[in-house]
Order: C-alpha cells, then sequence, then structure tokens
C-alpha cells in the first residue's frame, strides 16, 4: 500500500537564498530534495535597479517567469526579441531558447517568480554569453523607452489636471 500525499508548505529560508550575477537573489521555493518533486521547481528572484540578467537557456526544461512586481523587459531567443511584462503577466520560455531578464528601472528592483520543470532548477541550466552584446545593445534601448513612456504619463497627467 503505497503512502497517502499530502500539501507541503514551503517556507523560505535565509540559507535558501543564493547571489546571481549582477547583484540579483534567488530564493528557492520549491526544489528537489527538500520538496519530493519530480518535474517542478520555483525561486523567487531579485533584481536591483538597473541590473540584468546574463543571458542563459535551460536546455531540457521549459520555464514561466511571473513578474511579481517592477518594470522588467524579458529578451529571449536568436535575436533577444523583448517582451515587456507588467505586474501579474507571465512569460512563458521553450526548453533550449536562451533569455535574459532586465530591470528597466534604474532604482527600483524587479520581483519573479520563475518557475521550471526542472526540479533543482537550474540543474541544465547553460549560459548563453554569445548573447551578451545583443542583451547589453537591447537593454539600452528598452530603458530608454522606459524613460520616455514614464514622461509621457506624467505630461498626461499634468494636463488632465489642468
Amino acid at each position: 500500500m503505497t503512502e497517502p500525499m499530502y500539501a507541503v508548505l514551503c517556507r523560505p529560508r535565509g540559507a535558501e537564498t543564493r547571489p546571481l550575477p549582477e547583484g540579483a537573489l534567488a530564493t528557492h521555493l520549491l526544489y528537489a530534495p527538500t520538496v519530493p518533486v519530480d518535474r517542478l521547481s520555483a525561486i523567487r528572484v531579485l533584481i536591483p535597479g538597473g541590473r540584468i540578467l546574463p543571458p542563459a537557456q535551460h536546455n531540457s526544461a521549459e520555464t514561466a517567469l511571473v513578474v511579481l512586481s517592477g518594470y522588467t523587459g524579458v529578451l529571449s531567443g536568436p535575436t533577444m526579441a523583448p517582451v515587456l511584462p507588467a505586474p501579474g503577466d507571465l512569460v512563458y520560455i521553450p526548453a533550449g531558447v536562451p533569455y535574459s531578464v532586465v530591470n528597466l528601472s534604474h532604482n527600483a528592483a524587479v520581483l519573479l517568480l520563475a518557475i521550471t520543470t526542472d526540479p533543482r532548477f537550474d540543474a541544465g541550466t547553460a549560459p548563453a554569453a554569445d548573447y551578451s552584446d545583443a542583451v547589453a545593445t537591447r537593454a539600452v534601448t528598452l530603458r530608454a523607452e522606459h524613460v520616455d513612456r514614464i514622461a509621457q504619463r506624467r505630461a498626461s497627467d499634468a494636463r488632465r489636471r489642468r
């Protein structure tokens, strides 16, 4: 007779937080062997203002990024094509697709929930350094466009108040 399975409460602890490149922090929330997962893991990622997560790819795992707060751009594929998710949006990244995450704000942090089909989260992760130049170039453009959008919103709000 097999043991019945029950829900498992996962509370992140300080020891489960590790530094990522560019000053980002990853807190492991759900991962093997701490939780008996077969095909799933999740981390919370905090990206400081003005920072970019270097390009990487999960060779055999699918990834979903949920933006919890902040202004971010996710660059992916061979051309590092941008998508601009808002808080609450999810970005799906197929296995083997290189991607990078750009914090568009110079000051405020971005908070993401990253979920992958790799139970150890980064066992199949590989750097994708070939895309570093493209990411750096795109990040400059995305940040300039972000600042323009904020300035336009503020100008529009000021006109409405008159």
